[in-house]
């Protein structure tokens, strides 16, 4: 689902960037305070988050809310992300408790010198 293009990085970076300019704003305006990175991951909620903007009675809100929304392309139909997500619950499901318990030891240096 990210892109991983240079484009795709400069677009999410200055997506970042106006982000936090409308919680900023937001908060000063209306008192309402948005979760930036969580609005980087869900479109449902970017798309909440922009019609928050629009809907407040502030030029300046209103821009960024569309500069947001011009740079955000959803653009995945809904059989791509039923795919993600039956591929996202398959590598769930493949992880077994001793293998995160393995994980985890050997960053602690237990039974070993560093």
């Amino acid at each position: 689902m990210q892109d991983t293009t240079i484009n795709g990085f400069l677009n999410r970076s200055e997506a970042f960037s106006i982000a936090t300019l409308i919680y900023a704003r937001l908060r000063r305006v209306t008192g309402r305070v948005i979760d930036v990175t969580y609005l980087m991951q869900n479109q449902d909620y970017t798309k909440h988050v922009i019609d928050l903007a629009l809907s407040a009675n502030d030029s300046e809100l209103q821009r960024q809310a569309e500069r947001l929304r011009s740079l955000l392309v959803f653009d995945l139909e809904p059989d791509q992300i039923k795919i993600e997500k039956e591929i996202a619950e398959t590598y769930e499901s493949e992880v077994t408790e001793e293998e995160i318990y393995r994980a985890q030891v050997s960053h602690h240096y237990i039974g070993a010198l560093r």
